[in-house]
C-alpha cells in the first residue's frame, strides 16, 4: 500500500529526473558524454511526454485521487518502467569517437571489465523501457476510460459490462466485485431485482 501511494505521488517527479538521468545523469560519474548523447537528446524529450501522459492520466482517475495510490497494475508496470530507465543510464556505453572504447557509469565504478555487459544491459534496458511506457499508456488509458467512456472501451476492448465495472474499480485493496444488482444496467426500473446470494427476507 505505501508503495503504491509513493509512485502515485511521486510521478511527475519522476517525469523530470528520469529523463535527466537518461541524458546527462552519467556525468555525475565521470563519465564523457559523446555520441549517445546526441541519440538521448531526442529520446529523453519522449520519455518525458510519455512519463507526463501517464501520469496526467492515472491523476485524471477519480478513484486513483481518492485513494492516493496507483493500481497494482500500474504500479508493477510502473516499477518496471522505471527500473529500465535507471538501469540504462546506469550502464549506456558512451565516447566522443567511434574507435574510443566508452565508458559507462558500471565500468566507471566496477572497471573496464564490465564494459561488454554494459552494452546488452543497456540494450535489454532500452527494450524494457519502450515496451514499459507503450504498455503503462495503455493500462492506464484504459483506467481512465473505464471510469469515464465505459462505452467507448466496450468497443475497443470487447470487454463486457460486468469486466468493465471489475477494472473500474480497482482501487487500494484489491478488485471490487459489486453484487449482482449493480450489473442490471439496461433492465426495466419496474423490473423486481433478485436479491443477492445469502440475503436474508
Amino acid at each position: 500500500m505505501w508503495y503504491r501511494r509513493a509512485l502515485f505521488n511521486s510521478q511527475f517527479a519522476a517525469t523530470i529526473v528520469l529523463p535527466l538521468w537518461m541524458l546527462i545523469g552519467r556525468v555525475f560519474f565521470g563519465v564523457i558524454l559523446g555520441w549517445h548523447y546526441a541519440i538521448q537528446l531526442f529520446l529523453a524529450p519522449l520519455l518525458l511526454v510519455f512519463l507526463a501522459v501517464v501520469a496526467t492520466l492515472s491523476w485524471a482517475r477519480k478513484k486513483s485521487r481518492m485513494a492516493g495510490a496507483v493500481t497494482h497494475a500500474d504500479a508493477w508496470l510502473l516499477s518496471i518502467w522505471y527500473l529500465a530507465v535507471i538501469v540504462y543510464g546506469f550502464f549506456v556505453v558512451d565516447s566522443v569517437h567511434s574507435y574510443e572504447q566508452g565508458t559507462s557509469v558500471a565500468t566507471v565504478l566496477f572497471g573496464q571489465g564490465l564494459r561488454d555487459a554494459s552494452f546488452t544491459i543497456a540494450d535489454i534496458a532500452g527494450g524494457f523501457i519502450i515496451m514499459g511506457g507503450l504498455l503503462s499508456f495503455w493500462v492506464v488509458l484504459v483506467e481512465y476510460l473505464v471510469e469515464t467512456r465505459p462505452e467507448r472501451v466496450k468497443s475497443l476492448t470487447g470487454l463486457d459490462d460486468r469486466e468493465l465495472r471489475e477494472i473500474a474499480d480497482v482501487d487500494t485493496r484489491a478488485i471490487t466485485v459489486l453484487p449482482a444488482e449493480a450489473y442490471v444496467s439496461d433492465a426495466d426500473p419496474d423490473t423486481p431485482v433478485p436479491p443477492a446470494a445469502g440475503a436474508t427476507a
